[in-house]
């Protein structure tokens, strides 16, 4: 028996299951929603529309195998799409600069850790004040 309702295509706000398939033939299951650039957080599930992976979807339904050659990737099969607004958190944008600010700091606090241990450094003892550095940190999220 014939349905005469047409598939949805992948659009901006679609929940989509695809399999990514690298060249050895080995596939991944996602999940995601597509989402504007201001909106995305792929941690959280919404892929930026105007990624390559974005990009090579939309226009796209379920069923189909669109060929993406990026990195070991050769192709992605499209599992499933629903269409309609997705449930995108509206501070999704801000989620993710704050990881991105905490993950800067981090950075700073190791990278000022291995200054620290290095042997021979021209200035001597150098110690490291973590606890100042997470204080100013804690201070710029404020």
């Amino acid at each position: 028996m014939e349905s005469n309702t047409p598939m949805p295509l992948i659009s901006l706000h679609c929940r989509v299951l695809v399999e990514l398939v690298d060249s050895s033939g080995e596939a991944e299951q996602r999940e995601f929603s597509l989402a504007t650039g201001k909106q995305a957080d792929f941690k959280s599930g919404l892929l930026d529309e105007n990624t390559p992976l974005g990009q090579a979807l939309l226009g796209h339904h379920a069923g189909e195998v669109v060929p993406y050659a990026l990195g070991d990737l050769r192709e992605v099969r499209i599992l499933a799409v629903v269409s309609g607004e997705a449930v995108i958190p509206s501070n999704a944008a801000e989620k993710r600069r704050a990881a991105v600010k905490k993950a800067a700091a981090q950075s700073e606090i190791t990278n000022q850790m291995i200054f620290s241990t290095a042997s021979g450094s021209k200035w001597g003892d150098y110690e490291v004040d973590v606890d100042k550095l997470m204080k100013d940190e804690d201070e710029e999220e404020k």
